[in-house]
């Protein structure tokens, strides 16, 4: 009875301590898999981040900072907007700009706030050059959606038409 409650108490710790995070450790290698509140930065604090690179001298310092920001899993579409804003107004290169956006759009979780937000600052880019593989980038992203299964949904009205 002591041992099991011991036992009780120290998983409750762990659970505690790692934030609700499951941390599966097997035959293979260990990996943690968190749910989104507790794998997710607040937004607060990477906006904070992204105005901290903002001050930084160096374009390329600054870009190595929102590239790195960019491609963190879990951003958000305000983290998005802001990033991108930020970056858009605060770089001069436009192969810099572009850089931060192309890590934008294929972040994970790149959602409609981001797209937006790319489009909407996108002329901050000189060349069209570089504008039209940006839009590409977006094109391409909206391509890898998982297509329709047409055949398996037909199969399946087809046997519940049957019975």
């Amino acid at each position: 009875m002591k041992l099991r409650l011991m036992a009780t108490i120290a998983l409750a710790a762990i659970a505690i301590g790692t934030g609700g995070c499951v941390i599966a450790i097997g035959n293979s290698t260990p990996r943690t898999e968190c749910g989104t509140d507790c794998a997710r930065a607040d937004d607060s604090t990477v906006i904070a981040e992204i105005d901290a690179a903002s001050r930084l001298f160096s374009d390329s310092d600054k870009t190595d900072v929102y590239m790195a920001i960019a491609r963190r899993p879990h951003l958000s579409g305000k983290a998005q907007n802001h990033l991108v804003r930020s970056a858009m107004r605060n770089i001069f290169s436009d192969t810099s700009k572009e850089s931060v956006l192309l890590a934008v759009i294929e972040n994970p979780c790149f959602n409609d706030a981001g797209k937006k937000a790319v489009l909407s600052n996108l002329n901050s880019l000189f060349s069209d050059s570089r504008k039209k593989r940006v839009l590409k980038a977006i094109n391409d992203r909206e391509m890898q959606l998982p297509p329709v299964q047409v055949e398996t949904t037909v199969e399946i009205t087809a046997q519940t038409e049957i019975q």
